[in-house]
């Protein structure tokens, strides 16, 4: 059965459903991204969202002045997602960990490259599944220095 996604029932929406849209919140992150959409990009973030690539933007009007400044540096990008993990953590909350392969051209014809993972906090506002928060971790990068955190590892258990 579907449920309209509102704030008022989103506490009947099944966690499979709630799942898949958190899902389409983070690939759409990457659409928009890639295809310059800077509205769009800017309205899966809540009003209060904190956004960190190293350095955290509060508020959706400064996430969305950010990624102008950001894309003026390449002329075409491309971010493929995986190992999505989603973890309901109530009616209206979630959390969430995704990795991220992404591809830049700079504007000198250069490649960078950039391996990291997402680490996410949702809310359900305003009848959609934003990102409250967004920080950028990376497990490395190739062709442009960032100053981005490092993916916290765990050092082995070994016998």
């Amino acid at each position: 059965m579907e449920y309209p996604l509102s704030m008022s029932n989103s506490e009947l929406m099944s966690d499979a459903q709630a799942h898949a849209a958190i899902t389409d919140t983070i690939l759409n992150y990457a659409e928009y991204v890639d295809g310059g959409e800077i509205e769009l990009w800017a309205e899966l973030f809540c009003q209060d969202a904190v956004f960190d690539e190293g350095q955290a933007v509060t508020g959706r009007a400064a996430i969305q002045a950010l990624l102008p400044k950001l894309l003026r540096l390449f002329t075409a990008t491309a971010h493929h997602i995986s190992n999505i993990r989603i973890e309901r953590t109530g009616p209206h909350q979630a959390k969430a960990t995704s990795y991220v392969h992404a591809w830049h051209k700079k504007l000198d014809g250069s490649d960078f490259e950039f391996w990291g993972r997402y680490v996410d906090a949702f809310a359900f506002e305003d009848d959609a599944w934003r990102f409250s928060s967004r920080k950028i971790e990376q497990f490395g990068a190739r062709g442009f220095e960032l100053n981005v955190d490092q993916v916290p590892r765990r050092e082995p258990n070994i016998s």
